[in-house]
């Protein structure tokens, strides 16, 4: 069964940190056990209190993606993030119930 974990975070937008987001970053997550991919989305509507980024990491196993999360790699990564501007962070684990690529 596949599982996602959405996160909503705020952000900066400069491309430094656009850079380390979409290279080191993500292929540190790409790299986290389980890990299928990677999306992220800005939101451009929404209600005034939204956070300004979503990214939606699928998983075919949750328990080692949270393990990694939850472990001291997994806390110095989001460490890192903070460090360089990540705000706001909120996340939902998720189970796929339905997919359409796969009808």
């Amino acid at each position: 069964m596949s599982h996602a974990i959405v996160m909503m975070y705020d952000a900066p937008s400069d491309a430094e940190f656009e850079g380390w987001m979409h290279g080191p970053h993500y292929d540190e997550v790409l790299a986290t056990p389980g890990v299928t991919s990677v999306q992220r989305f800005e939101v451009t509507d929404g209600p005034a209190n939204r956070r300004k980024y979503i990214a939606i990491i699928h998983t075919t196993d949750v328990e080692a993606t949270l393990a990694w999360r939850g472990g001291a790699d997994g806390q110095r990564s989001q460490d890192e993030a903070n460090a360089r501007g990540v705000t706001n962070r909120y996340g939902l684990v998720c189970r796929t119930i339905f997919d359409s690529s796969k009808i």
